[in-house]
């Protein structure tokens, strides 16, 4: 005689080890539907009243055969119920998860670098990694769980994430690498270097490095980056005008305090060397200027290098080098953050009075000259100035090569002395 319970036994046997109980569950869900069509069509030849309405969502169906339905969805579900603990019984997890591929599989590769305390590495890590766009990974030494990231600028990537006010911000606290870190600290985390890409290869290696080792700290399956994307112009607008007035209150000005002082202050426990604070003061024109002609005569000082490259219309960078090679400004005067000897007086004692913009006005009209030359006899008498070593070999009628090498080298060439200063 054919039961369900003996097809549940002839099925499960063979199927054991080759079926899920899911596709066992839908053949029997198959069979107690045909049973309950069949069971429909004897009530409507008994004359019992079934009526169906076509294209409405509700179906009028007689007492009979609701319990019918219950019934068979009561069976169905004993049926189940009974498979599941038969594969529980026999050890076998029952999951509606995909199986995944194994996680954190990084031994598969060789770092090129490979710093074994994150935190106490720091300084080697930034001076090594200075200027340098790769692949890296952060894992975690406790539980082995990985990261893997990409940079253009590998060092700077890398103080964010020994930066403790970095990692408390707060439009970085749901990445689960950044919880990790504030969880288990920067002392318990490696850092490996996988590999150095250029700029325009770095997303597609940072997906292929992610996807063959399958991160647990990563969000993203694949790399992402935003190098090269461009704004529209209303979204600069909009950019524009969000960025104005914006001022921090109070006390957000203090947690900022807070944040930047001690161990967190990228600046903790170092000091400038004579050459930063040199360069400090260059970029800020924290010293004044002295002024000399060439016949090296102070005639005025200047407050700054600011003040002064404004009124000739020059810049701060070219007075600067001006100042640091000593050497003639178009073609008449000298520049100093010193003066030549203590006694010196200048000329003009106020950079603000007419004489002094007298003075500038000069300077501008000789703006088109870089360097001038001057002319000597072999008495070193001085014959002549000209605007540039061009305009000399013109009027001398020599080949200008001739004049800079005899200027370069302060030899006489026929009968003629060429110098780029006075010579007294």
């Amino acid at each position: 005689m054919f039961t369900i319970g003996g097809l549940i036994i002839h099925l499960a046997l063979p199927l054991k080890t080759t079926v899920c109980w899911e596709v066992l569950t839908i053949i029997l869900l198959t069979i107690l539907m045909i049973e309950v069509k069949m069971s429909n069509f004897e009530q409507s030849a008994g004359n019992q009243q079934i009526n169906f309405l076509v294209g409405s969502s509700e179906t009028k169906r007689s007492p009979l055969r609701s319990s019918i339905f219950t019934v068979n969805e009561d069976i169905v579900r004993v049926i189940k119920y009974k498979l599941i603990n038969h594969h529980a019984r026999s050890g076998r997890k029952l999951s509606n998860k995909p199986r995944l591929e194994k996680e954190d599989n990084i031994e598969q590769f060789t770092p090129l670098k490979v710093y074994s305390n994150f935190k106490q590495d720091r300084d080697l890590i930034l001076k090594q990694e200075k200027d340098k766009s790769g692949i890296y990974c952060l894992v975690n030494k406790i539980n082995k769980h990985v990261y893997i990231g990409s940079s253009i600028h590998l060092a700077n990537r890398m103080k964010n994430y020994l930066n403790t006010s970095f990692l408390n911000s707060r439009q970085n606290s749901n990445m689960p690498i950044i919880k990790a870190l504030l969880k288990y600290d920067q002392d318990n985390f490696s850092l490996l270097i996988l590999e150095y890409v250029d700029i325009k290869n770095i997303t597609n290696r940072e997906t292929f490095y992610i996807t063959s080792v399958v991160p647990y700290y990563n969000v993203l399956k694949q790399g992402y980056s935003s190098l090269g994307y461009v704004h529209t112009e209303e979204t600069k607008n909009l950019l524009s005008k969000l960025a104005k007035n914006r001022t921090h209150s109070l006390e957000t000005k203090g947690l900022i305090c807070r944040r930047l002082t001690g161990e967190n202050n990228p600046f903790y426990n170092k000091n400038h060397s004579l050459e930063s604070k040199r360069r400090m003061m260059e970029a800020n024109s924290a010293y004044p200027v002295y002024v000399y002609n060439s016949y090296k005569e102070l005639l005025v000082i200047f407050p700054s290098v600011l003040t002064l490259a404004k009124l000739i219309k020059s810049n701060h960078p070219t007075l600067v080098e001006v100042i640091k090679e000593n050497k003639l400004f178009r073609g008449e005067w000298y520049l100093d953050n010193v003066p030549y000897h203590i006694e010196d007086k200048p000329k003009i004692s106020n950079w603000e009075s007419n004489d002094c913009k007298i003075l500038i006005e000069n300077i501008n009209n000789n703006s088109h000259i870089r360097k001038a030359i001057f002319v000597y006899d072999k008495n070193l008498n001085c014959i002549d100035k000209y605007d540039g070593v061009t305009v000399a070999a013109k009027a001398l009628k020599l080949n200008h090569l001739t004049i800079k090498t005899s200027a370069l080298n302060k030899e006489i060439y026929n009968g003629f002395l060429f110098s780029y200063e006075r010579l007294h």
